[in-house]
């Protein structure tokens, strides 16, 4: 089979190698998309080591990555039950094999066929139904993220939600957000063509560059003031989700912040973050991180594609196939191409 390997940054290379062989309680995925995710690019254009992309060999790894995927079962093992040859899947990379999250990156979706062991649907199988196209399911994997990241800080349909960051996780969160029934949520980011697109997909665009009183006063004219306890005027936000990861993002929040807001860190952030926190403490502010997924997370997020209640099958810019995997690497991790998703099309 072709399967795309890991030498490290800017070496990647698509090579020949056997196709897995199931045991008794595992199954074979002919993988039909997969998405390249921020993670596989900070592994090509940097160092993988920090998102768990080793280079071949490294702890006897084969060097197969790439997360985000959907396909069909190709073949079943043994004793695998309620799992037939041909059921259209969604993989879930964080439970698909043993090691758990620790191979997670590595999962091999930028492989012809992947092994799932002890696959079992509800677990780290979904199946998909006939209404969902392999474009729409595609996206289940990064919508799950952001569904994550909204279900973490106990989003409620009625709060008042803002978000950093237009690219894929941000575009999604705004999805999540909107799915639920938030009104006009704000998105925030300075490239004007995804804010067209988050504008596009039902979300509030903010450009801070465009904005000369600044970020707090945009909101508050969006979503309205509150008096804090000692006087100052606040935004009326109940929830702020960062999905930008820029160190100011955070220190800004916290300073426009109203009391008892609530702020979700989805965002990998490169470096430490400083914060103010005797405000934070004195607005009683609520800050939580949030990591992957979980099965609830993955459900919602299938069912609001299945249901056809978002678009994000819309933040797919550019499809490749497995044998131009590295052009498609290079657009997805160029700037000056427009590229928010790409995926890789197993069928072209």
């Amino acid at each position: 089979m072709k399967a795309t390997i890991y030498y490290g940054p800017k070496n990647i290379k698509l090579e020949e190698i056997p196709k897995p062989v199931p045991t008794e309680k595992d199954v074979i995925v002919k993988v039909m998309r997969a998405g390249i995710c921020g993670s596989d690019l900070k592994a090509y254009l940097y160092d993988g080591s920090s998102v768990g992309i080793f280079p071949k060999g490294t702890f006897g790894l084969d060097g197969q990555f790439g997360h985000e995927m959907v396909g069909v079962v190709d073949e079943i093992g043994a004793d695998v039950e309620g799992i037939a040859v041909g059921d259209r899947v969604f993989v879930n990379p964080t439970v698909c094999r043993k090691a758990g999250m620790l191979t997670c990156d590595m999962s091999g979706a930028f492989s012809e066929y992947v092994l799932v062991e002890e696959a079992k649907y509800g677990y780290n199988l979904l199946k998909l139904s006939d209404s969902t196209t392999f474009d729409e399911a595609v996206m289940t994997e990064p919508l799950s993220v952001a569904t994550h990241g909204k279900n973490v800080i106990d989003v409620k349909p009625y709060e008042k939600v803002v978000i950093f960051g237009a690219g894929t996780i941000g575009l999604c969160a705004l999805e999540a957000v909107l799915a639920i029934g938030c009104k006009d949520p704000v998105i925030i980011d300075m490239n004007e063509e995804r804010l067209a697109l988050a504008e596009r997909l039902g979300g509030t665009p903010c450009n801070p560059s465009h904005e000369e009183d600044g970020i707090a006063e945009f909101l508050m004219k969006h979503f309205g003031v509150v008096i804090s306890p000692f006087g100052d005027k606040n935004c009326d936000v109940d929830v702020f989700i960062d999905c930008a990861g820029a160190a100011p993002v955070v220190e800004n929040t916290i300073k426009m912040a109203k009391h008892g807001a609530r702020i979700c860190i989805v965002a990998v952030h490169k470096k430490p973050v400083a914060c103010d926190m005797i405000l934070f403490g004195s607005s009683e502010l609520t800050m939580k991180g949030s990591l992957g997924y979980q099965m609830t997370d993955v459900l919602e997020a299938y069912n609001n594609i299945d249901g056809h209640r978002n678009r994000v099958s819309e933040i797919v810019t550019h499809q490749f196939p497995i044998d131009q995997i590295l052009e498609a690497f290079e657009v997805a991790a160029n700037p000056e191409t427009g590229a928010i998703k790409v995926v890789i099309n197993y069928e072209m």
